[in-house]
């Protein structure tokens, strides 16, 4: 079973420091055929609407699901504060029972590993038209490859010390472009065909705020008290006030494009 995180208890830092992912995202997926204009989408997990709006832009007509509240009313500001107008549903990935509709494209974006996957792949091939995708988004920050980013694990162990892959991203050891190996596997079982795989390197600029902002937002953070959080945080700026502003932290993105055949 699962490790409950509730990202509601960071809603806020969530909403604001959650980065988005690069804009060539979409055209490497209009290099795939995948055209999101006019398209209906549903976006799993959608959190504070961070790719959901992204969609939206790029003329998608988005339903958002996600099961924290407090992150709905986050996306919501946001949407409006840009004159997006997004339809959010209070609901769990497994409990789809309130759709009706088929969908053009169903998206999870850093959300996946957190779903009882048997359940949503079921729920996923249901609610897509013939020949719909289905696209899976991870993407995390490379802390190999940065010093500042080294630090900060260090620092979050400090109070943490079992640290352990978010969700079920710990599952298993082996990998293929980034995600689960298994996962490739259920998604073949259940009728899916894969139609392309990547993983996309990039770097991101933050002030150390806004550094500390995103990791105030990690699931690692999402349970503990506020007082071992505002510790961690404390550490973090100590251990990196020696790095010059901004930092920059190397990103490293996975994706995945399923297709249901029938």
């Amino acid at each position: 079973m699962l490790k409950k995180v509730n990202f509601g208890n960071v809603a806020n830092d969530y909403a604001k420091y959650r980065d988005e992912l690069p804009s060539i995202i979409f055209q490497q997926l209009m290099e795939r055929d995948i055209d999101f204009s006019g398209k209906k989408v549903i976006d799993l997990g959608s959190g504070s609407g961070i790719f959901s709006r992204a969609m939206s832009h790029q003329g998608a007509i988005v339903t958002g699901i996600e099961p924290e509240e407090r992150l709905i009313t986050q996306a919501a500001l946001l949407d409006q504060s840009m004159g997006l107008h997004i339809k959010y549903i209070h609901a769990c990935a497994e409990n789809l029972t309130m759709l009706t509709d088929q969908y053009d494209v169903i998206t999870a974006l850093r959300s996946w590993h957190w779903f009882n996957r048997t359940i949503v792949n079921q729920h996923v091939y249901k609610h897509l038209k013939e020949r719909g995708y289905l696209i899976v988004i991870h993407s995390v920050f490379v802390p190999q490859l940065s010093q500042e980013a080294q630090e900060t694990i260090k620092a979050i162990m400090e109070y943490i010390p079992d640290l352990k892959p978010a969700g079920s991203m710990g599952e298993v050891r082996e990998r293929r472009n980034g995600l689960p190996i298994n996962w490739f596997d259920e998604w073949e079982a259940v009728g899916f065909r894969i139609v392309d795989e990547w993983q996309y390197d990039y770097q991101l600029e933050f002030s150390l705020e806004e550094w500390c902002g995103k990791i105030r937002s990690l699931s690692w953070l999402t349970n503990v008290s506020e007082e071992i959080t505002e510790k961690i945080i404390e550490k973090v700026k100590k251990d990196l006030a020696r790095f010059s502003e901004p930092l920059s932290i190397p990103h490293q993105y996975s994706v995945v494009i399923l297709q249901k055949l029938k």
